[in-house]
């Protein structure tokens, strides 16, 4: 009776072990392997999996970026989706996922606002030259924003979009009216790229000290007198900072639509997926 109950155990010990579901970890893995292997449909799978089990796994948001990204090149099609990825992989502290849009981000880019325009799909908006004096509200719902352009308007303030807007890589502000900036600046840590080119300005708060991933500013056609301009560049060591309209400005991106796709090899032919984070 004993031997019985013993064999029935070890049975039972065994089904369970055998139906186990797969960890985060596992899925992941097995997501690795079949990007490595260009499975890039079932490497999808494995990452989704993985975030469900656990919504803050960094690594797997920012493989799954990779492997959407490819499939798209490998179809023929171009996919904006996976920039949510990239974005929430940069949330969780993968902040290299942010070098990746930006030597890469191809949004198209919205130019008139809608009811209809859902905030998770709007990645690119262009409301420049519309003579507008306040930030719309409808800009602070675009949660995953990457690229703005709100130049050539009659701004005075950027209040409107330090709230909610904190995935800004870009930010165009040209040719407004801006005489100060708030302290909520500091809150868009993602922003690698910003024009403030003819404006009121004639000082910077001491908040922009907080954007760490600031590489290009723009602040040529203000009234920024040298012992400021000094303070600046002190304060943002490792950004180009510009004060004068006739610098050759070297910008991260010409325009959303001058895009080297990235490759999942050096070469089109064979060869596995390299692991680039």
């Amino acid at each position: 009776m004993k031997k019985t109950t013993s064999i029935a155990f070890t049975v039972f010990l065994w089904l369970g072990m055998a139906t186990t579901p797969p960890s985060a970890e596992e899925l992941y893995k097995t997501g690795m392997d079949n990007l490595e292997q260009r499975q890039f449909l079932a490497a999808i799978g494995n990452f989704t999996e993985a975030v469900s089990l656990d919504s803050k796994y960094a690594d797997a948001y920012l493989q799954r970026a990779n492997a959407k990204e490819w499939l798209a090149q490998k179809q023929g099609y171009t996919d904006t989706e996976h920039y949510s990825d990239l974005l929430q992989a940069a949330r969780l502290g993968k902040t290299e996922a942010l070098a990746t849009i930006s030597e890469g981000f191809a949004g198209a880019c919205v130019s008139e606002l809608q009811a209809d325009l859902k905030a998770d799909e709007v990645f690119c908006l262009d409301i420049s030259g519309t003579n507008m004096k306040t930030i719309p509200a409808q800009v602070g719902s675009f949660t995953d924003l990457i690229r703005l352009n709100v130049s050539n308007n009659r701004l005075t303030d950027l209040n409107g979009i330090f709230a909610r807007n904190q995935a800004l890589l870009f930010l165009d502000v040209r040719q407004n009216k801006i005489r100060n900036l708030a302290a909520g600046i500091r809150n868009l840590s993602f922003l690698r790229e910003l024009d403030l080119s003819e404006n009121e300005l004639e000082t910077l708060p001491s908040e922009m000290a907080q954007l760490k991933n600031l590489r290009i500013l723009n602040l040529s056609g203000n009234l920024i007198p040298d012992a400021e301009q000094d303070r600046i560049r002190e304060m943002l060591p490792n950004c180009s900072v510009y004060f004068h309209k006739n610098e050759n400005i070297v910008k991260l991106q010409q325009s959303p639509k001058s895009r080297a796709n990235r490759k999942p090899t050096d070469s089109q032919a064979g060869g596995k997926v390299p692991h680039r984070f």
